[in-house]
């Protein structure tokens, strides 16, 4: 697929990430705001990642044979009720966690439609085109939201979010996709594979050591120095960092079951030692931005490649997998810091990420430093 006909899918992946990660910027304001503990404002993350693991993948199947066009513009209009926020101002933090689970649902709905389109599997370079969005969004959207909710509140920036999904229902909606179905009527079967189960055990690892961490990043950013926009420019360093381990994990798609591995090490070390010294978290933030965007291509590579002849739903079922990972990672950091401190969560981090490289050592009939099968 040309770049300018990727452009409505790798924005619409922007979009759609950005939703779900920008809480993180927004995380002091809204504890500030209605006064949450750590742990029940990181539930706005982890509502999302439940909704996106148990909802996505039977809307994947239900949804295998409509049109790409109806599919991913009808996936961001949960995105575009954020606009509601303009109109009700005072919008009730219930029904602010059931749009978070339309949202959770409809993001693989999205991505794997999306996937598919830029090459399924076996193309890493198509994921990690896609990829590039998911990096966007996951990586701009902490730093943007809390600039924008330090000057104008919390609430502008999720209503910024549903006028850029807006723009992207009109975009794939003028687009032009491919009818590309997965060539299986029994997408479920999938999971009788043991290698496939494996699979997603090591991404859900993999997503919860990133996310132990990453869920609380400006307070483990604070916590080692960082105040007021240097916040924002650390932040802003890790997006930087992490389109280059996007671009990484796209030439190295081919290892991916060890760069899973050790992206999850890298990004639970980094966030381990972020506190010991202003050039060393300098070099520690490059480290783990670069590392936790190539965590994300190389768990989507893995998963797809394990099930050719159904790309899309192995795709869905391993943004399940990783969302489950993420929602593991952010409660289980919130109470870590409550324990602990906020090095508690790093520390948590660590040990989940030592999890997810014993399963990928004990691989069976695979080298794991040369192949992802």
């Amino acid at each position: 697929m040309r770049l300018a006909a990727a452009a409505p899918l790798v924005f619409g992946a922007a979009v759609m990430v950005a939703a779900e990660f920008v809480v993180i910027g927004l995380i002091p304001s809204i504890i500030a705001d209605l006064r949450l503990s750590p742990a029940q404002a990181g539930s706005l993350i982890t509502v999302f990642a439940l909704s996106s693991a148990l909802l996505g993948p039977p809307l994947v199947a239900a949804a295998t044979r409509l049109p790409a066009t109806f599919v991913l513009a009808g996936a961001l209009l949960p995105f575009a009720a954020n606009l509601l926020l303009l109109v009700v101002p005072d919008f009730p933090l219930l029904l602010l966690l059931l749009l978070r689970v339309l949202q959770g649902a409809a993001l693989p709905l999205f991505m794997s439609r999306a996937g598919v389109q830029l090459g399924g599997g076996g193309n890493g370079q198509g994921i990690a085109l896609l990829y590039v969005g998911v990096t966007l969004g996951g990586t701009l959207s902490p730093p943007a939201g809390s600039f924008m909710a330090g000057e104008f509140g919390w609430r502008l920036p999720v209503a910024a979010i549903g006028a850029l999904a807006l723009a992207g229902i009109i975009a794939c909606l003028a687009g032009s996709f491919d009818a590309k179905p997965d060539r299986t009527s029994a997408p479920w079967r999938l999971l009788a594979r043991p290698t496939l189960r494996r699979h997603l055990l090591l991404s859900t690892l993999a997503f919860a050591a990133m996310f132990t961490g990453f869920s609380y990043a400006g307070l483990l950013l604070r916590h080692a120095g960082f105040v007021g926009d240097d916040v924002t420019l650390a932040l802003l360093a890790f997006g930087a960092a992490g389109l280059g381990g996007n671009w990484l994990a796209g030439k190295l798609a081919s290892r991916a079951l060890a760069g899973t591995a050790i992206s999850a090490l890298l990004t639970a070390m980094a966030a381990l030692t972020l506190g010991t010294g202003p050039f060393v978290a300098g070099v520690v933030i490059v480290i783990w931005g670069a590392a936790h965007a190539a965590g994300f291509v190389f768990c989507q590579v893995r998963v797809m490649d394990a099930a050719p002849e159904a790309p899309g739903f192995a795709g869905s079922l391993n943004i399940s997998a990783a969302n489950i990972g993420i929602a593991i990672g952010s409660l289980g950091g919130g109470k870590a810091i409550e324990a602990g401190g906020v090095t508690g969560a790093s520390a948590a981090a660590c040990v989940i990420a030592l999890l997810a490289v014993g399963v990928a050592l004990t691989w069976p009939n695979s080298n794991v430093i040369q192949t992802s099968s």
